[in-house]
């Protein structure tokens, strides 16, 4: 067994999940004067107890492998030291159990090191702070002049609503943010017209805020997926003879499928429009006398469109497989840039098309590459 073996089963993310949400659940139970029982805390300190414990061993497992980033000084680690320190601290501080282990709630951090969103939402944030910024100014530069503007509007008829700013600070926040609790409403004519500016102000700003984080999703999953397809790309030994230039532009017209054991790819007399990379797994091409196995590194469905004839064979994944997908429209754009890899694809397409003498062997990268 390897010796990290222990660390994973202890900290899985079953197992953590559920002492998670034990621990959430008694935490929510100490407050709740009838339901306060000895098995509650006990509960509470076993869910302690586990989270200690995965913090030491991480720290065991990261002085014993080295690992880099190390565990120690990391973000996981600070999660860690805040689901296990602030609660035994404020215990001893003389604080009463029943709020000391409130600090449970700090719990829920942890799932900031498991949950790949968080991270994610992040990076992004981190990569559009200027123009969140910039939009966050707008939104003091409304909140005050509106809080002014009302405060002078409607301060003198409603002192106890208005009469401070901030009072009407409180108004402009719940206002231009949509919520309107509806506990101070403007009265006059020049409180309301304020009012309904602000209104509108709002559902821009955090329209803009919604549209500068969604596009920031979708350039760094654009990101993250070119750079997944790259790399499947470079694992291609058919693809390698393309220059750093070809293979980018390559990747970016290709799509990636990831496919089940015995998903049916294409069926022998469709109509073809792409043809495919495998840069993973396996699949079967279904031809007489015998099928022919086609590995990582190797490629299909070009018949379809050199010759825009149909599918001449079925072709189905035997195990879990990863494949690279070219449309026939960016096939023949690149084609007609790379001639020479045209000439490639043409004469594997001759060579496959004549009578195969060991059916049924396993096509490997070095025969792919022919």
């Amino acid at each position: 067994m390897p010796q990290d073996q222990p660390l994973e089963v202890f900290v899985s993310g079953r197992v953590k999940y559920a002492v998670l949400v034990i621990g959430l659940v008694a935490m929510a139970a100490m407050t709740v004067p009838g339901l306060r029982a000895p098995w509650i805390t006990a509960a509470l300190w076993v869910c302690l107890g586990y989270f200690a414990a995965e913090m030491a061993l991480k720290t065991r497992q990261s002085s014993h492998f080295g690992r880099k980033p190390p565990y120690l000084g990391s973000a996981e680690f600070w999660w860690d030291v805040l689901g296990v320190v602030p609660v035994p601290l404020a215990l001893i501080a003389g604080l009463p159990p029943e709020k000391a282990w409130l600090l449970a709630s700090l719990w829920i951090l942890k799932l900031a090191t498991v949950v790949p969103g968080l991270s994610l939402l992040g990076r992004i944030i981190h990569l559009e702070a200027r123009p969140l910024a910039s939009v966050f100014v707008i939104f003091l530069i409304v909140l005050l002049l509106a809080s002014v503007a009302v405060h002078l509007a409607e301060g003198p008829g409603q002192p106890e609503k208005f009469g401070t700013l901030p009072l009407a600070l409180w108004w402009a926040v719940t206002t231009l943010t949509t919520t309107g609790y509806g506990d101070a409403v403007p009265e006059t004519f020049v409180g309301r017209s304020v009012a309904g500016l602000v209104m509108i102000c709002g559902l821009g700003v955090f329209g803009l805020w919604t549209g500068i984080l969604a596009t920031g999703f979708a350039n760094e999953h654009r990101r993250r997926e070119f750079i997944r397809t790259y790399e499947l790309v470079t694992r291609v030994p058919f693809l390698r003879t393309l220059d750093a230039a070809g293979v980018i532009e390559l990747t970016r017209m290709l799509r990636r499928q990831d496919l089940a054991e015995r998903s049916v790819v294409v069926r022998r007399g469709r109509a073809g429009d792409c043809m495919f990379f495998i840069a993973s797994g396996e699949v079967e091409v279904q031809v007489e006398p015998k099928p022919i196995r086609l590995a990582a590194g190797s490629f299909f469905g070009e018949f379809a469109l050199l010759d825009g004839a149909p599918r001449t064979a079925t072709v189905v994944t035997t195990r879990p497989t990863t494949l690279l997908t070219l449309d026939v429209t960016d096939f023949h754009a690149f084609t007609a840039q790379h001639p020479d890899l045209a000439r490639e694809l043409e004469a594997e397409a001759a060579r496959r098309r004549a009578p195969v003498k060991d059916a049924g062997h396993i096509v490997n990268d070095a025969d792919a590459a022919q």
